[in-house]
């Protein structure tokens, strides 16, 4: 008998048994962490398991190594707020709960969106354990199209991709106005409106707080992960943020060469991308890295170009901004500036795991990241640790040219397309259980026809390309 074992975060436990039914597992079981939601749940378990844990302080158990606690808490962006303590104690009790389900259940794979907190962190610490293979689902950067992954690495089958595709794609993806059907269109950027933003989330936070109360549920990391207490949180102060962008950029960035300016496309902040792609947590102190990265280029004489997110807008401190600004040769680009128009005009691009990398690559740019789903060898270049970001001018002063743009892109397209399947990811919004969007059974036929292909009894996805005891530092999730 085949079993899955589904982790649904909120609001998605309904779309997730419609998918379910669809894969063609005999079982499929919706786990969540909110009472009442899904087929079984962990929340009574986790307060039971975390009121013992603190009350004996402990920071490690038969499940997790204190090195691993201390890694999963490094990760989250809640629990790096909690005292040590109580971080400890959340971790140990979440891990005492998913173990229970998991020995109850015992699937043959686990399955979710991409790893977006503590719980899903522990969970595949978990299965990795049991040799359970753990398969995040997620939109592709190709259109219309999703693909799976793991800790950010793309898990491809082994079959390459048509030549004929390739070059359809090719011509699809590759053009300078492409962007990704996730990221979305422009709006305007105010004092106002950043302030209208912050306001609203404050209140929503208060309210969150209120209804965790009622809940019984006060440690849901849903809940706490809206509470401004939180340090990344912005603050009123920042709402100078719109009058630290810069009127006269165009003039500055115009005064370096193309390939002497460094666009720095800030990605969402905290971005569980970053938390739970990058293995080295140096790199994960994400803010840190950015200004370290601007200290060896500046001083190499590099230019570097700051656009903020879109969807930052309202949620960004200005403390990062003036760190980079101490330096010199930055240019704050406003808002409004797209992210294409500047990947145009910089030759070198800087991202650790974000959309931008992969279109910095296309365009024939340097793309520098963190070792992002889209990376393919000598395409890009690759920080996995400190010392690479202190390298970084001399990696980018020995970098080869010319090469072929398009051999470039189809080594891109085809890597990508061997990660991807045929189906409507964005399925899940506004599914309504008695009406389901008949692409939601498709995407679980799909799905589940990849699962199976890629899985333990197919290619052997995990065990060939994701080892156990591939980590590079104790307690990394690698190991």
């Amino acid at each position: 008998m085949t079993s899955a074992l589904i982790y649904a975060i909120h609001r998605t436990q309904d779309w997730w048994r419609h998918v379910g039914r669809n894969l063609g597992f005999d079982q499929v079981t919706v786990l969540t962490d909110r009472r009442g939601d899904g087929d079984v749940w962990i929340t009574d378990e986790f307060y039971r398991g975390f009121r013992a844990h603190l009350k004996a302080g402990d920071r490690s158990s038969a499940l997790l190594t204190a090195e691993e606690v201390v890694d999963v808490v490094a990760r989250c962006r809640v629990l790096r707020w909690q005292s040590q303590r109580r971080a400890a104690a959340m971790v140990l009790a979440m891990a005492d709960a998913l173990d229970a389900r998991l020995e109850a259940i015992k699937p043959d794979t686990v399955i979710s969106f991409p790893i977006d907190n503590y719980n899903q962190d522990v969970l595949a610490r978990l299965a990795r354990k049991r040799g359970l293979p753990y398969f995040e689902v997620t939109a592709s950067a190709l259109p219309d199209m999703c693909m799976l992954m793991h800790r950010g690495r793309l898990i491809t089958s082994d079959t390459p991709a048509p030549p004929l595709v390739v070059e359809a794609k090719i011509h699809e993806i590759a053009d300078p106005l492409f962007t990704p059907a996730y990221v979305q269109g422009q709006a305007a950027y105010t004092r106002g409106r950043f302030l209208r933003t912050l306001g609203y989330f404050r209140i929503r936070a208060l309210f969150f707080q209120l209804y965790a109360w009622w809940r019984r549920d006060p440690l849901n990391t849903h809940y706490l992960d809206a509470q401004p207490s939180l340090g990344h949180k912005a603050r009123w102060r920042d709402a100078r943020i719109t009058d630290m962008v810069e009127a006269d950029w165009e003039a500055r960035v115009d005064a370096f060469p193309k390939e002497r300016r460094v666009l720095y496309g800030l990605q969402l902040f905290p971005e569980a991308a970053i938390d739970y792609w990058v293995e080295d947590l140096d790199l994960v102190r994400h803010e840190d890295m950015l200004v370290e990265a601007a200290r060896h280029l500046t001083a190499a004489g590099y230019q570097i170009v700051v656009k903020d997110h879109p969807l930052q807008f309202g949620f960004r401190q200005t403390a990062l901004l003036d760190r980079l600004k101490a330096f010199p040769n930055v240019v704050i680009v406003p808002y409004e500036v797209s992210g294409n128009a500047l990947l145009a005009r910089c030759g070198v691009n800087l991202t650790a795991t974000g959309t931008l990398g992969l279109q910095a690559g296309l365009l024939g740019n340097v793309s520098v990241t963190c070792g992002a789903y889209y990376v393919t060898a000598d395409d890009f270049v690759v920080l996995e640790n400190q010392a690479d970001v202190e390298r970084l001018p001399a990696a980018l002063a020995t970098l080869t040219r010319p090469f072929s743009l398009h051999d470039r892109q189809a080594r891109i397209i085809a890597n990508l397309l061997r990660g991807s399947f045929d189906a409507d990811f964005f399925s899940f919004r506004d599914f309504d259980p008695k009406a389901p969007n008949p692409a939601a059974a498709e995407l679980g036929r799909r799905l589940g026809e990849r699962i199976r292909a890629l899985g333990p009894q197919g290619e052997n996805w995990h065990a060939r390309h994701m080892p156990p005891g591939a980590g590079r530092h104790p307690g990394s999730p690698l190991n």
